[in-house]
């Protein structure tokens, strides 16, 4: 599904991937482990189209539509939740039970600057949850969650995803855990 063959990206003279492989199947969980700067969230970048690589091949079946939880919750501040997720194409019944399923729906109607951290997390992986997506890519996604709220959108993520690839980035191995994921260290 997706194949990053021999990897390598610098921005200008720092080298920040070198030499990376890495093949990702229908259902695989990967998470992506490593120190700060080590190139992580660049991979997702790579992956995603937003950088362009030095060397290598990044091969991704034709058609495959990405979604995406970035670390920065990047909701519109002028939109409500609900029109924040149907933004980009989801329906708005999706949209609610997502937000239901992750304790949030009546959140719907708010602004972003009117929910607290954790709830706006929230809202944010409901947004990636209710696209039509092939492969989900989590940077960060559980940041300001407490321990409870963590294990339901885990959860949640995984009957979502189903059989679908996720690349997730953290630095919890119980992060990991939750989501069954496989360590890959770089």
């Amino acid at each position: 599904m997706i194949k990053l063959h021999n990897i390598s990206f610098a921005y200008g003279e720092k080298q920040i991937i070198k030499d990376f492989s890495l093949n990702i199947e229908k259902g695989d969980k990967i998470c992506l482990f490593g120190q700060s700067g080590c190139g992580k969230t660049t991979l997702l970048r790579l992956i995603l189209g937003l950088e362009k690589l030095n060397e290598g091949k990044i091969s991704i079946e034709d058609g495959l539509k990405p979604s995406i939880v970035f670390q920065e919750n990047r909701m519109l501040p002028f939109k409500s939740v609900i029109e924040n997720i149907i933004l980009f194409g989801a329906t708005k019944e999706t949209a609610l039970q997502n937000l239901k399923a992750l304790g949030i729906k009546e959140t719907a109607n708010l602004k972003p600057n009117e929910l607290s951290g954790g709830m706006e997390r929230r809202a944010t992986i409901a947004r990636a949850l209710s696209q039509d997506f092939d492969y989900l890519l989590l940077d960060e996604p559980f940041t300001g969650l407490d321990e409870k709220n963590l294990e339901i959108c885990a959860k949640h993520i995984l009957e979502v995803a189903k059989d679908k690839p996720i690349i997730l980035i953290t630095h919890s191995q119980e992060e990991a855990e939750l989501l069954n994921a496989k360590i890959i260290k770089m």
